[in-house]
């Protein structure tokens, strides 16, 4: 396998000193938005020496979105909260969410670990509210809802109504998904990567302990994360076209049409060619948990308590 050389270091800008784990980071205007443990939302500019807004939130947030008027929080007690990009509370829905979101047209897609599922309108209203298998993610693709589980199956749901449509089970946790040209990857963790077609049947399957997975839209390509530290990119075929190898788990990727940006475990962000070519790096002082990207404006997350504004110095690799 083909080794690449280390490229720039990346350029830290600005920091904000959050004091707490920066589990989860959006970007969108330049505005920037940060999920900060045990249950706190960053909000300001990107590249500011400080957030405009803190907020403390009732339980920790699981995730983050962008909505036309603001932010969507994924609370773990259970609630979905819209909040301006000022801070204030919007609207608040208890009893659904808690783990995972999903856009979709008419709203968000929101699981929690204990196999609810639920679609909400813009207002958070929802539209349809099922249970199911304890839920570890979620992805959307050809009209359909898929939820892998820690317990080793894979629900799947009608979008449009969430009709149960069919399960599909593995002997070992399922880990990760993501919608793929015909169908939809799913990673296991025995060290099986598969990809089920739309009724839920087994079309391709090879060996790798995939536990994170994007497949950037029109590309035919899919992009694992791997227990090992790499970063793997597969074709449709589930062929390996190359492959990024970091010093331990790989916590989150942002993708874009000419770059890849890696939050690691082993404390460095990397930025890759599509290619996966290093372009760039930066050390933190802990374990980089999320990544954003905005045309050639990064926000990195850390266990070490920052948020972290970095560019590359060479700045033409990264314009989109």
């Amino acid at each position: 396998m083909e080794t690449h050389p280390r490229g720039a270091e990346l350029t830290v800008r600005n920091t904000w000193r959050l004091d707490g784990w920066v589990t989860a980071v959006r970007l969108r205007d330049e505005q920037v938005a940060a999920a900060v443990a045990p249950g706190r939302l960053a909000l300001g500019g990107w590249g500011s020496a400080a957030p405009d807004r803190l907020i403390d939130c009732d339980s920790a947030i699981t995730d983050l979105a962008a909505h036309p008027d603001g932010w969507l929080l994924s609370l773990e007690a259970g609630s979905l909260v819209l909040v301006s990009g000022r801070g204030e509370v919007l609207e608040r829905r208890d009893g659904v969410g808690g783990w995972r979101l999903a856009g979709e047209p008419r709203g968000f897609v929101a699981v929690d670990r204990n196999g609810s599922v639920a679609l909400v309108d813009h207002r958070l209203g929802p539209l349809w509210v099922e249970s199911g298998p304890s839920a570890w993610d979620i992805c959307l693709g050809h009209g359909l809802v898929l939820t892998p589980s820690i317990e080793g199956s894979v629900s799947c749901r009608a979008a449009a109504t969430g009709e149960l449509l069919w399960q599909h089970t593995e002997p070992y946790p399922v880990y990760g998904c993501a919608a793929v040209d015909g169908g939809f990857a799913v990673g296991t963790a025995e060290g099986s990567l598969a990809v089920l077609d739309p009724s839920g049947t087994v079309v391709r399957r090879r060996a790798a302990h995939a536990v994170r997975m994007t497949a950037p839209g029109g590309t035919g390509e899919l992009l694992a994360a791997c227990v090992d530290g790499t970063l793997r990119s597969y074709d449709t075929e589930l062929t390996e076209r190359w492959r990024f190898t970091t010093g331990s788990w790989v916590k989150g990727v942002d993708v874009r049409p000419d770059s890849i940006a890696v939050a690691s475990a082993d404390h460095h962000l990397y930025l890759l060619d599509r290619d996966g070519r290093e372009l760039g790096r930066h050390r933190s002082g802990h374990t980089m948990l999320s990544v954003a990207r905005e045309d050639s404006r990064l926000a990195a997350g850390s266990a070490d308590g920052l948020l972290y504004f970095l560019t590359c110095d060479r700045r033409s690799t990264i314009h989109v």
